[in-house]
């Protein structure tokens, strides 16, 4: 049995919705959910992500009037942190290997490192806006999009085109030829991070493959695959193997990948929600990614 979660959000509620996948159904409706959970603090709200642990025991959501929550999937109750983003928060992710702890980015261009068992406020980062480029003044730096990677680096992606990578909680980092031992993970630590200007515009979307391969989606679709390394002295280098576009989203709203494809979801021209499911080949020589690629679109009615 497989159990997936859907977030639903329209004019009277905000809730997220459980359903068992089976063979025998590929399409599923409100009426077919083994559970709603209400999530948003009043009509207005709108729910913006749902994270599962890495143990599927606990669910994280975050939400446009900048609640971070979690529900227990054992017996469905939910907690919402005390602190919270003055703005929207748009991405919450589950520390790797460590059984109580979240990150959430918003809106407010903050970054905020939770303990969600004690329900505490364990760090911060706030994100400093980009000097004026040439007299041009760009978009402000709003979070859009969390990913930590396996061995706990962290990447956080804003709208005004920026990559945001936090070393201090990567556990693979040697620091005078050892390995990095700390009994917290410090990934928002300002001192460990690093700016990288990957794009024009927001970059609305992120997902590790590996511990050190991150995938990212501008929001008009351009997919680029990052490698991060470092140095000899420990600092971060970013290498970009390669890029390409979306073939029939307008806007992108996230991505998800696992080891052999990739899901981009978004709207087409037409305004309605579109799919687009690409194969990953894993061929040691990649000549030209598109010719690597292939895509099938799935439309979906607007919801809401």
């Amino acid at each position: 049995m497989q159990i997936a979660l859907n977030c639903y959000s329209s004019y009277t509620r905000i809730q997220a919705s459980l359903f068992e996948i089976g063979e025998s159904k590929l399409i599923f409706t409100s009426q077919d959910a083994l559970l709603h959970l209400e999530l948003g603090e009043d009509q207005d709200d709108v729910l913006n992500e749902l994270s599962v642990s890495d143990n599927k025991k606990i669910m994280a959501f975050s939400t446009d009037g900048g609640t971070v929550g979690v529900v227990d999937l054992v017996d469905y109750k939910v907690i919402r942190m005390k602190t919270r983003h003055s703005s929207i928060c748009a991405s919450v992710k589950f520390v790797p290997d460590r059984s109580s702890e979240l990150v959430s980015g918003g809106y407010d261009s903050a970054l905020l490192h939770f303990d969600f068992k004690q329900g505490s406020l364990l760090s911060r980062h706030d994100i400093a806006a980009a000097p004026p480029s040439s007299g041009v003044s760009l978009s402000p730096p709003f979070v859009l999009s969390i990913s930590i990677s396996p061995v706990g680096l962290i990447a956080a992606t804003t709208a005004d085109g920026r990559l945001w990578i936090g070393t201090g909680g990567d556990k693979t980092i040697s620091l005078g030829g050892k390995k990095k031992k700390s009994r917290k993970w410090e990934g928002l630590r300002e001192s460990e991070g690093q700016f990288v200007q990957i794009a024009d515009g927001p970059v609305v979307a992120s997902t590790f493959v590996s511990e050190s391969s991150l995938l990212t989606c501008t929001l008009l679709g351009n997919i680029a695959q990052h490698n991060i390394t470092y140095n000899e002295e420990q600092k971060v280098h970013l290498e970009t193997s390669w890029t390409c576009e979306t073939r029939g989203l307008e806007k992108v709203n996230a991505i998800a990948a696992s080891k052999d494809w990739l899901a981009i979801g978004g709207f087409g021209k037409d305004e309605k929600g579109l799919v687009e499911v690409w194969s990953v080949s894993n061929d040691s020589e990649l000549t030209e990614i598109t010719a690597k690629l292939s895509y099938r679109a799935t439309e979906h009615e607007k919801m809401g």
